[in-house]
C-alpha cells in the first residue's frame, strides 16, 4: 500500500495529466469537417452581417468600396467542467483500476465536447435563428436570380407527396475560407487537481479532485453552404439538394458556383449514403414519378459520405 504523502501525490498528479492528455489529444474530432475554428480573446465575439463578398471587377475610376455590415451577431463564451473525486481510503489501498479509467474517459470526454457543441447546435438548425434573422435551416432565406432580384431560397426539404420522412441528413460545402458552423475557443480544456494534503477538501472530506474546464462555444456560419433533408436519401433527393444549392447567386446574378462536396448522415443512414456515393448503379426515378429504373450512377464521388454519430 502506497504511503499518502505531498510527494506521492506529486508523482502521481504527473501519471493524472499523461493519461488526460493521452485521451484529450486521440479523441477523434469530426466538427473540423464542417467548423471554422475562431479564437477568441474575450467575453464575446462579434461578427459582422456575413452577407455576400462580392466578386472582383474592373477598376474603372475610384474603387468601389463594399463595406462590412455592422451589427451582425455575437458569440458569447460558456464555460464547462468535469470534475472527478476519488477518496484518500481508496488511494491508501491501493485501488487505481477503476480511477485511472475515469481520467482517461475524463480526456476523452474533453476531446469529444467541440463535436458535441457544433453537431448539438447543427441539429438545432430548424428552430434557432442565425445571422440573417431566419432559421439556419429555413424555406425563406433571401438569394438573388439571374437578374439580380431578391427571391426566396430554400436551404431545407421536406418529404414530398408519397414520401416517408426518415432521419435527417446534410449536403455541405466545405471548400471555402468561410464555412457552415463555427467553433469558438477562448481557453482550450486542461486538467486542474486539488491533491494537496491541506486542501479543504482532502482535510475535511478525505477526497482527492481532479477537473477539467475551458471556454468556447459554437455558433451558425453560412446557411448558404449547408442543406438539410428529411426526404428518403436517393439519387432524386440527393440531386434536388445539389441543384438547389447550386442554383444560389450573388446579388448582381452572378452564380455563388456552390459544389457540396461533404454528405453527412446519422449512423442509420451509412448504408443509404455509401451506396450512393459509391455505386456504381443506382435505382433512378422516371419521368413518370412513379417507376424505379436501374441505371449508371450520375453521383458516384460527387461528395465524401461522412458517417456521424453525433446526429
Amino acid at each position: 500500500m502506497p504511503e499518502i504523502s505531498s510527494a506521492f501525490m506529486q508523482t502521481l498528479d504527473v501519471g493524472v495529466r499523461t493519461q488526460f492528455n493521452q485521451f484529450l489529444q486521440t479523441a477523434p474530432s469530426m466538427f473540423k469537417t464542417i467548423a471554422m475554428v475562431i479564437p477568441s480573446t474575450s467575453r464575446a465575439n462579434f461578427y459582422p452581417k456575413l452577407d455576400e463578398i462580392p466578386g472582383l471587377q474592373e477598376w474603372l475610376g475610384d474603387r468601389v468600396i463594399h463595406r462590412m455590415k455592422s451589427g451582425g451577431f455575437s458569440i458569447e463564451n460558456k464555460t464547462f467542467e468535469g470534475t472527478i473525486g476519488i477518496d484518500r481510503d481508496d488511494i491508501e489501498d491501493d485501488n487505481f483500476g477503476i480511477f485511472t479509467i475515469g481520467i482517461q474517459q475524463l480526456g476523452k470526454n474533453a476531446g469529444d465536447f467541440p463535436d458535441l457543441l457544433v453537431f448539438g447546435l447543427l441539429k438545432k438548425g430548424t428552430t434557432t435563428k442565425c445571422w440573417d434573422g431566419q432559421n439556419f435551416f429555413d424555406t425563406d432565406h433571401e438569394t438573388a436570380d439571374a437578374d439580380g432580384e431578391v427571391v426566396s431560397y430554400a436551404n431545407i426539404s421536406a418529404p414530398l407527396a408519397g414520401d416517408t420522412a426518415g432521419p435527417m441528413w446534410f449536403l455541405f460545402d466545405t471548400t471555402r475560407p468561410l464555412k457552415p458552423m463555427i467553433f469558438q475557443n477562448r481557453r482550450d480544456f486542461g486538467i486542474t487537481s486539488k491533491t494537496a494534503l491541506d486542501d479543504d477538501n482532502v482535510f475535511r472530506n478525505k477526497e482527492f479532485l481532479w477537473g477539467t474546464d475551458g471556454r468556447c462555444n459554437a455558433g451558425f456560419g453560412l446557411w448558404q453552404l449547408a442543406y438539410a433533408s428529411t426526404r428518403p436519401l436517393n439519387a432524386e433527393s440527393y440531386g434536388a439538394a445539389r441543384a438547389a444549392m447550386a442554383s444560389q447567386r450573388r446579388a448582381d446574378g452572378v452564380p455563388y458556383g456552390i459544389k457540396p462536396n461533404l454528405l453527412m448522415v446519422p449512423s442509420a443512414l451509412e448504408g443509404a449514403a455509401n451506396g450512393l456515393m459509391k455505386s456504381d448503379l443506382v435505382a433512378q426515378l422516371q419521368s413518370d414519378g412513379k417507376t424505379y429504373v436501374t441505371t449508371s450512377n450520375p453521383w458516384k464521388g460527387t461528395a465524401e459520405p461522412v458517417i456521424c454519430p453525433h446526429l
